[in-house]
């Protein structure tokens, strides 16, 4: 027998058998668990108390509709069309137009405004006629009037589907920019009382207006037709230097002259 090859097998078994092993990661916060309270659609971490929470989806406005998301906006911000408020031009994002008026209340309905004309030198009508809309002569009840919806209802429901005769509200309700076209139906003509939050806060949405590459309104370059009445001949417009943003032209362009049209959309 061959001691000497004994001898080594044995010394051989000894020597410990190294297995390679990976290593398991057991750290919760490594592992993409870094909340430590529980959510809705979470994952807990097999290894503690800390929880995986899915991206909160980003709200968003309904365009036309008052949802209540005005209450994350302020005015002078732009609404973009994917129903989103941004202080300033953001990457992917389209704007659309320019915070003019968001009311109180707990409904918090906003209202964004073109940067620029879509039509202008244009006649409010071609008749005199009370369309039940709100009418008032004193500035003071103009302002008041914020019923953007129910003005622009009952213009049309007036006109019998003749655009010719109301060709402001039908310019309006026309428009639709390319980036968002299902708004299409859903602008309308400001109020007086939004035009003359448009006047309060001119500042914030010039500075706005400027960044989206739109018409400043300055040195009362621009008559914008109202929804609001003034009496049966005559509608208000804004302007820059009258009456709280405010003052009136005839319905025909026979006094004052024509107006142009910058249509708001709810959200």
């Amino acid at each position: 027998m061959n001691i000497k090859f004994l001898l080594l097998g044995t010394s051989l078994s000894l020597i410990p058998q190294y297995v390679a092993a990976q290593c398991a990661v057991t750290d919760c916060q490594q592992l993409g668990y870094t909340s430590l309270q529980e959510c809705d659609n979470g994952l807990k971490c097999p290894f503690g108390e800390y929880w995986a929470c899915p991206m909160p989806k980003e709200e968003t406005a309904i365009l036309g509709e008052c949802t209540g998301y005005a209450k994350n906006c302020s005015i002078g911000q732009i609404l973009n069309s994917d129903g989103t408020c941004s202080t300033d031009k953001v990457g992917g994002k389209t704007p659309i137009g320019v915070v003019v008026y968001i009311s109180g209340g707990s409904d918090k309905c906003g209202y964004a405004m073109t940067a620029s004309p879509i039509t202008t030198s244009i006649m409010w009508s071609t008749e005199y006629i009370n369309t039940g809309a709100f009418q008032s002569h004193n500035w003071e009840d103009a302002i008041k009037d914020f019923d953007v919806s129910g003005n622009m209802t009952k213009i049309i429901q007036t006109s019998n589907g003749n655009s010719d005769k109301y060709p402001a509200a039908y310019a309006a309700l026309n428009y639709a920019p390319s980036a968002a076209p299902k708004s299409q139906g859903k602008w309308m003509l400001p109020t007086a009382g939004i035009l003359n939050s448009l006047y309060t806060n001119l500042n914030a949405i010039n500075n706005t207006i400027s960044e989206l590459k739109g018409t400043q309104l300055t040195n009362d370059n621009e008559h914008i037709w109202a929804s609001s009445e003034y009496t049966d001949k005559r509608a208000w417009v804004f302007c820059t230097i009258d009456w709280h943003g405010l003052t009136y032209y005839g319905k025909d362009g026979s006094f004052g002259g024509y107006g142009v049209v910058r249509p708001v959309l709810a959200f």
